[in-house]
């Protein structure tokens, strides 16, 4: 039977944990390393065993809230405009290779029946730039299983390419 946690543990909770702390995320890092396999077993099987679930409500809850989701697509829009960097907004040559790889993405998805989605390597989320060079076509399992996550390493690389690319541009006009 697991031990109810009333409002008097919490801070008990709270300072055990704190202090600690790395041993807690050491032992964490070693159980799953250990389960590693089993565990994305489980999640996997609880992923599909909900999914169905899951849609429907997700969908009911899109019907009940039209303007939500207007707003949250508009939101969406604002981001993706801001982190166009300013060098290319108005560039032929950048919406062009944009164009192209949503282009790709449905032409991919018609000729073998797999939905795809264009996916921002480095998440706009995280302050990535919305340009060719950071865009990929993913299925959508692989897009909604990597979700917002990005590798430092990349981040870096992404910042290299983008400088070269305003020095490519520069010239090009």
């Amino acid at each position: 039977m697991p031990i109810k946690v009333t409002d008097d543990r919490r801070p008990y909770n709270r300072a055990y944990y704190l202090k600690n702390k790395e041993r807690i995320n050491a032992w964490q890092k070693e159980y799953d390393l250990k389960n590693k396999e089993n565990i994305s077993i489980y999640a996997r099987a609880y992923y599909l065993k909900n999914k169905e679930h899951k849609n429907k409500t997700h969908k009911r809850w899109k019907e009940n809230n039209p303007a939500l989701v207007l707003q949250h697509h508009a939101l969406r829009r604002a981001r993706k405009k801001r982190s166009i960097p300013k060098w290319l907004k108005n560039c032929p040559i950048e919406k062009r290779r944009v164009y192209t790889v949503y282009l790709l993405s449905r032409l991919l998805a018609k000729a073998d029946g797999i939905e795809r989605h264009v996916d921002h390597m480095w998440p706009l989320s995280d302050g990535g730039p919305h340009w060719s060079g950071n865009l990929q076509v993913l299925t959508k399992e692989e897009n909604l299983e990597k979700g917002a996550y990005s590798c430092p390493k990349l981040k870096k690389q992404m910042k290299l390419n983008l400088k070269e690319a305003k020095v490519l541009y520069a010239k090009a006009a």
